[in-house]
Formats: C-alpha cells, sequence, structure tokens
C-alpha cells in the first residue's frame, strides 16, 4: 500500500490572520446544498486552500492540472463564492511579526465580515472548485489510519469517516510538493 500523509495548511507568520486572509472561511455559513458557500480576501488566491475544517478549495487553474495529473479519485464541486471583499494584503510586509493592520475588534474573520461583498472582486478571482474526499478509513488521534481495503480504491486523496484528516498517498504528497510546494504541509502517518 506504501506511505500516507495527513495534508495540512503550512504554518504561517501571523497565525489565524494570516489563515483567514489565504484560506477564508467555509464553515461560517455552512453549504448550500451540497455546495460550500465560501467567504474570503482577494485578488489574491493560492491555487489551494483550506478554508474549513476538511475542506480544499482550489482555483481553476490548479483543478485543470489537477484533472492532468495521473491522480485517483479527483472529483469536483463548484464553490459558491458568497462573500468576497478586496484587501489586498499581498502588499504588506511579508516578512514583519504582525499584520500591517487588524480588523476591528480584532477577531480575523473581521477581515471579511466588516467588508461589504464585491461582485467584481468575485469574478476577478474566478471560479472556485471544491475537492470532493471519499470517506474510506478510519483514523484515531495520534496520526494512524485504519485502512478498510474494501473501501479504499486507491485514491489519491481522501478522508477519515470519523475525523477531519485530509489523507494523501505518497504519489499524491509527491505531486503536490512538486506543484504547489510552499502551500502545503504533510505529516507521515501509521497505517493499522
Amino acid at each position: 500500500m506504501g506511505n500516507f500523509f495527513v495534508l495540512d495548511k503550512p504554518g504561517t507568520v501571523w497565525g489565524d490572520y494570516s489563515d483567514i486572509l489565504i484560506h477564508g472561511m467555509s464553515c461560517h455559513l455552512g453549504k448550500s446544498g451540497e455546495l460550500i458557500q465560501l467567504e474570503r480576501v482577494g485578488p489574491y488566491v493560492p491555487p489551494i486552500s483550506f478554508p474549513g475544517i476538511s475542506d480544499v478549495v482550489v482555483t481553476d487553474a490548479f483543478k485543470k492540472q489537477l484533472e492532468m495529473s495521473d491522480l485517483n479519485g479527483l472529483k469536483f464541486k463548484p464553490v459558491i463564492k458568497k462573500h468576497i471583499v478586496r484587501l489586498d494584503w499581498q502588499k504588506w510586509d511579508q516578512k514583519a511579526e504582525e499584520p500591517f493592520e487588524y480588523p476591528e475588534e480584532g477577531e480575523p474573520e473581521n477581515y471579511i465580515l466588516e467588508k461589504p461583498h464585491s461582485p467584481e472582486m468575485s469574478e476577478q478571482i474566478g471560479n472556485l472548485w471544491e475537492v470532493v474526499l471519499e470517506k474510506v478509513c478510519k483514523a484515531d488521534s495520534g496520526y494512524s489510519v485504519f485502512l478498510d481495503n474494501s473501501s479504499w480504491e486507491g485514491q489519491d486523496l481522501f478522508m477519515a469517516q470519523n475525523r477531519g484528516y485530509i489523507f494523501v498517498t505518497e504519489k499524491a504528497k509527491v505531486w503536490l510538493e512538486q506543484n504547489v510546494t510552499r502551500h502545503v504541509a504533510f505529516r507521515k502517518v501509521t497505517v493499522k
């Protein structure tokens, strides 16, 4: 079966403030039917982001790269860009110990929630897609994955049924490291 890894977002210099600016939020509004309702800033959108506990969102361009890869079991759903605001934080000093500005009341999500939705910014960032992850294993809190060979059919990205972990095969890890190195992090897991 090979090696497996937990896929995660890399650490950031500004903690929760960076997380909101980079990834946005997908859990605040919940889903509309089966579709993520994303709230985020633009114009910068990384090729892959993690706006919720176990949500993976990709840009249109990166979706096309994934579709051309030889990764198994990838499926996509469109994302509803529910609340997109303009905040060009990429112009801030990225090496500073603190963000150039804080939102009112100090809550990171207020970078988004304090501003009105911008249809122009929503259009500018283009289509976004959820990577649909099948729940094909169980995991414990110590990053052990219990693969059930009857449910795992070789998917290169998948989830645990009982936890929010996103798992990838070594093949997917290598591909992601080659294509979006600075946007992903990995932890090796034990397979039981």
